[in-house]
């Protein structure tokens, strides 16, 4: 029998397995790192494999962009278009994110080259899904709204996990105890929470809401599961991207 939801599809998603999502989003690492309590030398390892990540995102978001069917005249309410000015904001985001990096990398005598040539595991499962997803779309075996869950799940998971993580920070006159230096309290955890990156998440949950119901009853009761293990995955990598410390 083909199984139907009520709602929208984020929400029932985040309330599909929440033990997943609390193991993808509350690990060590995000409690040291809000309590200042990563080495330098973690922290640049780290950031060396979320640029990595990054760099997998900006060819995913461009793969979605590249095959949207836009219609043949402007017009600003129609899904296709808030599709295509979200992927050019998630590609200038993602742009700006690794400029910020090496910025903050200078400030705070970072290496991000650490390790060159080796992707994590969580790096490479990710690859894996930003290529299998988007490369499934080009080819017209895959559908946006899956790789709409996957954009939306990657981000989510990782506002949450540094929202968690913030839940830990004290007062910021207490950062020059930091054993990173402070970059992650006063630079990285504000930005990864920040209210423009939380407005960002919820426009992608509302976009996969509204291609969910331009599903129809039939494509909605047909997809469902797709989106259902898509999400699931997901929530498997970002256990792994998370170094054990």
């Amino acid at each position: 029998m083909a199984r139907k939801i009520e709602g929208k599809l984020t929400d029932h998603l985040m309330n599909l397995d929440p033990k997943s999502f609390q193991l993808a989003t509350q690990v060590p690492f995000l409690e040291k790192a809000g309590r200042g309590a990563l080495s330098k030398e973690i922290l640049q390892t780290w950031l060396s494999q979320d640029r990595l990540y990054a760099q997998a995102y900006m060819r995913f978001a461009s793969l979605l962009l590249a095959n949207i069917r836009l219609p043949l005249k402007i017009a600003s309410e129609d899904i296709n278009e808030k599709l295509a000015d979200l992927l050019v904001e998630a590609l200038v985001n993602i742009r700006r994110e690794l400029k910020f990096f090496e910025d903050v990398a200078g400030r705070w005598g970072l290496d991000l080259d650490v390790g060159v040539g080796v992707e994590s595991e969580g790096v490479k499962r990710y690859r894996e899904v930003f290529n299998e997803v988007g490369e499934g779309i080009e080819r017209g075996v895959v559908g946006l709204l899956e790789g709409l869950v996957v954009l939306w799940g990657t981000e989510k998971c990782y506002l949450e996990a540094w929202r968690y993580a913030a839940t830990f920070s004290p007062s910021s006159s207490e950062l020059e105890n930091d054993l990173d230096g402070g970059a992650l309290r006063k630079e990285f955890i504000p930005n990864w929470t920040s209210g423009e990156f939380v407005g960002f998440v919820e426009r992608i949950a509302g976009l996969v809401d509204g291609l969910w119901e331009g599903e129809g009853k039939e494509g909605r009761e047909e997809g469902l599961g797709k989106v259902e293990r898509l999400w699931r995955r997901v929530l498997d990598v970002e256990r792994v991207f998370w170094p054990e410390v």
